[in-house]
């Protein structure tokens, strides 16, 4: 049974607070504008003050605020991301993948000296792989966002992903992660607090193949 009460997209929530509008999260998401609307909207039943938080930070935006050209890079580093599955490197071969590259290095250098504004670390967080933790741990991460992916579009459409006659890329996407998760637990492998996560959060999903 899905719990209101727990954000499914808690990356959304800090956006929000730290003073992003509706369109600008969407914009940075890639997901659409109603979806994130309904979100906060169920969010502000939850939470009496997330929309206090969000006017007062979005009154009292700064020079730290993302300008153009770092907005530009973000989106463009988050492209890579979905397209290569990583973060970018230092590469001869590849001049544009370099150069973002350099940028996610710069994130990370002024992110050490605690330079880098609040809201740059929120909007960074959502890039699994930016800064210098283990890999053990961006995997676990991002199969916690997974997770929040798929409750989202459970809530939002009333039924499981398909990875087969999908309606939709990100339908698909979904269908494919979650019937991974099905073989990795019928062959053994699918970690214990992983399998207690998804009963927990949608229980009979084994039974929905």
């Amino acid at each position: 049974m899905l719990r209101w009460d727990i954000s499914l997209h808690p990356s959304w929530d800090r956006m929000y607070k730290s003073g992003m509008t509706v369109r600008e999260i969407s914009d940075m998401t890639g997901r659409p504008l109603s979806t994130v609307h309904r979100h906060l909207q169920v969010r502000q039943i939850y939470d009496d003050e997330i929309r206090s938080i969000h006017d007062a930070a979005n009154a009292a935006r700064d020079p730290g605020w993302p300008t153009t050209h770092w907005q530009r890079r973000y989106k463009a580093t988050q492209i890579f991301l979905a397209t290569n599955g990583r973060i970018p490197t230092s590469s001869e071969d590849d001049a544009d993948e370099a150069t973002l590259a350099r940028w996610v290095a710069h994130q990370r250098a002024l992110h050490i000296r605690g330079e880098l504004p609040d809201i740059q670390i929120t909007l960074m967080d959502m890039l699994p792989g930016w800064t210098y933790r283990e890999p053990s741990v961006n995997r676990d991460e991002h199969w916690r966002e997974r997770l929040a992916d798929l409750l989202a579009f459970v809530t939002e459409t009333g039924t499981l992903p398909r990875y087969k006659r999908y309606d939709s890329e990100h339908e698909h996407s979904l269908g494919v992660w979650l019937h991974t998760q099905h073989q990795r637990r019928a062959e053994g492998r699918l970690k214990q607090w992983r399998l207690e996560a998804l009963n927990e959060a949608l229980p009979g999903w084994r039974s929905k193949m």
